[in-house]
């Protein structure tokens, strides 16, 4: 069974459990890897957070039984796991544009979310460089960010986040602060605190920990990264643009062919000094990988 089955045989129990506690850890074992590397695997491909599949498909099954009428609202708010029928047309009316009632009108016009269904698209006309190197365990401290890979909203909150901290000085503080002969140099970090449901996730700019924290601008927290093997990749050219290209095609063309699944840890982004925005930049992303489980 390859990775387009196995990850559709973990979409066929999340369907069948949509009206339920939906148990990631058993949605994962359909897919054959881990809870983590499965919720990560899971948003890269379908471009939305399995938390926010699941409610849609929820809302949309509602939409449909309430057309078809014999219902009641308030019986299918508390069947879909809503404490109030006030929650429910809230969440209702957000998702598909319409409240139960106006649903429940003949002629009205629904929107539904259909099922997902993986499949393999061929790619790989362009090369990746990677390497994996073993680490052992060491600890970051940058200045964090609260923000959602919800609709790709960190693609724009992040480097809007990297122009606020250059034109506040604090990035030139983090550089001051810096352990001398430090190989990571500056970095962004997304901390593995990643939440299925919402997408949400803190992530810094940050630098190796010094020894004196003196130097460093203020609300800088830690971020400690275990001993493990990571998977680092090489993205060229302008900054945004390459380096989520390649995130994106890390997840959709190299980890289901790799052998391998993240592992815990944070990402990294090592963007090394020089123009950023020249076309021969080049930054490097690590990930924290191990093998991933025989099929």
């Amino acid at each position: 069974m390859d990775w387009q089955e196995r990850m559709n045989a973990a979409l066929d129990y999340i369907e069948e459990h949509l009206e339920e506690n939906v148990d990631w850890m058993r949605a994962a074992a359909g897919a054959n890897c881990s809870t983590r590397h499965f919720l990560r695997m899971f948003e890269a491909l379908a471009g939305m957070g399995p938390g926010e599949y699941v409610r849609r498909r929820r809302l949309s099954r509602a939409a449909l039984e309430l057309s078809r009428g014999g219902v009641k609202v308030i019986d299918l708010a508390l069947r879909l796991g809503y404490e109030t029928p006030d929650a429910f047309g809230r969440a209702f009316k957000r998702e598909l544009g319409l409240t139960p009632s106006e649903a429940r009108r003949p002629g009205a016009v629904l929107k539904t979310w259909p099922r997902f269904s993986f499949s393999v698209v061929l790619k790989g006309d362009t090369p990746m460089d990677f390497k994996i190197e073993h680490k052992e365990a060491f600890t970051v401290t940058g200045l964090p960010l609260a923000t959602t890979s919800a609709g790709k909203k960190a693609y724009t909150k992040i480097p809007a986040f990297w122009k606020k901290c250059g034109e506040n000085k604090n990035i030139e503080r983090l550089w001051r602060a810096m352990p001398e002969g430090s190989p990571l140099g500056l970095m962004g970090v997304s901390a593995d605190d990643w939440d299925p449901e919402t997408g949400n996730f803190t992530y810094l700019i940050a630098i190796e920990s010094p020894a004196d924290r003196s130097k460093l601008p203020p609300g800088c927290v830690d971020v400690k990264a275990p001993a493990s093997a990571w998977a680092i990749f090489t993205a060229r050219g302008p900054l945004p643009k390459a380096f989520q290209e390649m995130n994106d095609r890390i997840w959709s063309e190299w980890f289901p062919d790799s052998g391998y699944e993240r592992s815990s840890g944070p990402n990294l982004e090592i963007y090394p000094e020089g123009d950023s925005c020249a076309a021969d930049y080049r930054c490097e992303l690590w990930i924290p990988v191990k093998k991933a489980k025989k099929k």
